[in-house]
């Protein structure tokens, strides 16, 4: 996840900036949509290897 803050410290605010992100890329999405451009592909997360399984 490259969109993960680098500078915050502790759970809640990584995910409170987590959070914020996604918000912010859904209404980029939806403008777009909205002004007749072509919306960027959904990132699909990677499949983690767990690992003795």
């Amino acid at each position: 996840m490259e969109d993960m803050p680098h500078n915050r410290h502790g759970l809640i605010p990584m995910l409170v900036a987590i959070r914020v992100t996604a918000e912010r890329k859904r209404r980029d999405a939806e403008a777009a949509a909205k002004s007749g451009e072509k919306a960027p592909p959904a990132e699909t997360p990677k499949k983690k290897k767990r690992g003795w399984f």
